[in-house]
């Protein structure tokens, strides 16, 4: 049986508004937005993480989102444990290495589930499972992938390959490789081999795990964020002239403790308009 563990979420809500233009804009990007019903996926993303292991969450936005994050949870009731405000976004490795650094400062080495606000995601109860799987891996030493089900050749998703069976006590596999979102042609022999499946950009890792790899990988980005930090105001984050890179390829790409696991159920990145009709069309196909 497995044992219960508490984690910490942490959902990155920041965003510049560029995709899906116009109907998403600076002022309030997609995320932020009633894509598929009348709750915003951000706040969809607070109710997913609404189980019994999650503590509250940490919310990593931009400055200028302040006001919406606050409304927004506030519509449908849900707390928040802090909210951190990047002058500058940065991409995920900087937001993840915050919110590592945070948690650290706090005295915690709860795994974080680091969750992105604007998917769409079928079965809740799904996700669920795969984070508590993921919590086992990380307690463990991995930094834990979700893999969702690769069901098309589709280009604009990165790709992992599955490989060994990480260990008999709990679930998960080890990551064999990544793709970086291949031509139709490359995806096609992808599916064709059987053993890849779409990278969702949920993470599951603790915060001594992701710092010492940042600490290996990427040290600079590290200083910039302890940094940024030390130095908040009102929880304001300026992460200076700090390089912009994902925390997929400065870290995970390059270790050998990176993990997967199932994410079992349908699901959607709404960054992009496939996306969104992607989303809605298995909408419509629950509901029938």
């Amino acid at each position: 049986m497995t044992e219960i563990t508490t984690l910490r979420p942490v959902i990155l809500a920041g965003g510049s508004g560029t995709r899906l233009q116009p109907l998403s804009s600076e002022e309030r990007p997609k995320q932020f937005l009633p894509l598929l019903d009348d709750d915003s996926p951000f706040q969809e993303a607070l109710e997913r993480i609404d189980i019994a292991e999650c503590l509250l969450p940490l919310v990593i936005a931009n400055v200028r989102l302040k006001d919406l994050v606050l409304e927004q949870a506030d519509d449908i009731a849900f707390d928040l444990e802090d909210l951190l405000l990047e002058v500058e976004g940065k991409n995920t490795l900087a937001a993840c290495l915050s919110a590592a650094l945070w948690a650290q400062a706090r005295g915690e080495n709860y795994p974080l589930l680091i969750c992105p606000s604007d998917h769409f995601i079928g079965d809740e109860t799904a996700f669920s499972r795969a984070v508590i799987d993921a919590a086992s891996a990380a307690q463990n030493g991995w930094i834990v992938t979700f893999g969702a089900v690769a069901d098309r050749p589709v280009t604009h998703y990165g790709y992992i390959e599955v490989g060994t069976r990480l260990h008999a006590g709990y679930s998960g596999h080890k990551v064999e490789r990544f793709v970086e979102k291949p031509d139709e042609e490359t995806a096609r022999n992808l599916l064709a081999q059987g053993r890849f499946v779409w990278n969702a950009g949920i993470f599951c890792v603790t915060p001594e795990t992701l710092i010492k790899l940042a600490q290996t990988h990427c040290p600079d980005v590290l200083q910039a964020c302890e940094e940024a930090l030390a130095q908040n105001q009102d929880g304001i984050l300026d992460y200076g002239p700090c390089a912009s890179q994902s925390l997929d390829v400065a870290i995970l790409e390059k270790t050998d403790q990176c993990a997967v696991v199932s994410l079992l159920t349908s699901w959607s990145d709404l960054g992009t308009w496939p996306g969104i009709w992607k989303a809605l069309r298995l909408i419509a196909d629950q509901s029938e």
